[in-house]
């Protein structure tokens, strides 16, 4: 007799079972969202996000206005005048960067390394908030002309038009 359920018991159970499951429901994301492989998983999300800005950024500026690169290699790639050579080498950097903290994503040292990106990444896109807001007070023409020595300006034109020649060529 000890074994056996009481038949009435079994609607009510039947009933509040869903209940039951959404009162744990809440530890259970708790857990998901606790672990170092979301995190990594979280935070490298945010690392593609804010490199896609700032590739997007980077490449609207030395496009239209131009701008001190202090990156040597992103200035590397900028030499080729090609949106879509920078563009290809930065989301490679990106992918690989964040592919290998996804490989490693259960490692202390996987959070770690994408701790230090987001917040480089965010120190980065508060430095492009203050450039946009310098650059729309910025006389275009008397900044090309006090950066036309400045190994470090970059002016990227897009146009086989001869007459919109780039004003920076880079040259080692």
């Amino acid at each position: 007799m000890g074994l056996m359920k009481p038949v009435d018991d079994e609607p009510v159970f039947t009933i509040v079972k869903p209940f039951v499951w959404l009162i744990g429901a809440p530890r259970q994301v708790q857990r998901v969202f606790l672990t170092r492989s979301f995190r990594v998983l979280a935070l490298s999300i945010a690392i593609v996000v804010m490199s896609s800005v700032d590739l997007y950024l980077t490449i609207l500026y030395i496009t239209h206005s131009g701008m001190n690169e202090m990156n040597p290699l992103a200035r590397a790639m900028m030499e080729y005048q090609s949106p879509s050579i920078l563009a290809v080498w930065k989301m490679g950097t990106v992918v690989l960067s964040v592919g290998i903290l996804l490989l490693i994503r259960k490692q202390r040292s996987a959070e770690c390394g994408a701790w230090v990106g987001c917040l480089v990444l965010g120190w980065l896109m508060t430095h492009w908030v203050g450039f946009i807001d310098d650059n729309a007070k910025l006389n275009l023409e008397i900044a090309h002309a006090l950066n036309r020595d400045n190994p470090n300006w970059i002016l990227m034109t897009t146009s086989a038009d001869p007459a919109i020649a780039p004003r920076r060529v880079i040259v080692d």
